[in-house]
Parts: C-alpha cells; structure tokens; sequence
C-alpha cells in the first residue's frame, strides 16, 4: 500500500507541475496576443493582494497563508510578463 501511495504522489506532483508549465505557457501567449488586457489582469492582481494583505481575515492562519501565497504567485507571475512585454529582446 505504501509503494501505491508513493506513485499516487509522484504522479500528482507530476501533474500539478505539468499544469504549472501550461499555465506559464498560456500566460506568455497572452500577453504576446493582448498586451493591454494583461496589464489590467495584472493590475488587479496586484490590488487582490494589497487587499488580501491590509484585511483581517477570520480563518485560520494556515487558510490566510495559502491564499496568500496563491494571490502573490498570480501577481508575479503577471507582473513578469509585463515587463517582458515593456522590454522585448
């Protein structure tokens, strides 16, 4: 049983990482196809997390801590296509 759970794992890593990469890939098309939509999503991800950052939230703080990290991941990953849009090379 533990040999089965230890594929089960590598194969939700496996597949969590392949989804990371597409997200990625998706990201770096669309700011290549509508720059200026992106630099709203951006914008907006940036407010979710200085939003999410000033309130008190009333769950735990494991829950506050993930969706933290969630909101910031979104926020720098929009943020790098930005500037590879500004700086194209």
């Amino acid at each position: 049983m533990s040999e089965d759970n230890h594929s089960s794992t590598r194969e939700l890593v496996t597949r969590v990482a392949t989804l990371e990469l597409l997200v990625a890939d998706l990201i770096d098309l669309l700011w290549r196809v509508d720059p200026k939509a992106m630099d709203t999503l951006a914008g907006e991800a940036a407010r979710d997390l200085e939003l999410q950052n000033s309130r008190v939230i009333a769950a735990a703080e494991q829950h506050r801590d993930r969706l933290f990290s969630v909101l910031q991941t979104r926020r720098r990953k929009l943020e790098r296509g930005r500037r590879a849009v500004a700086t194209p090379g």
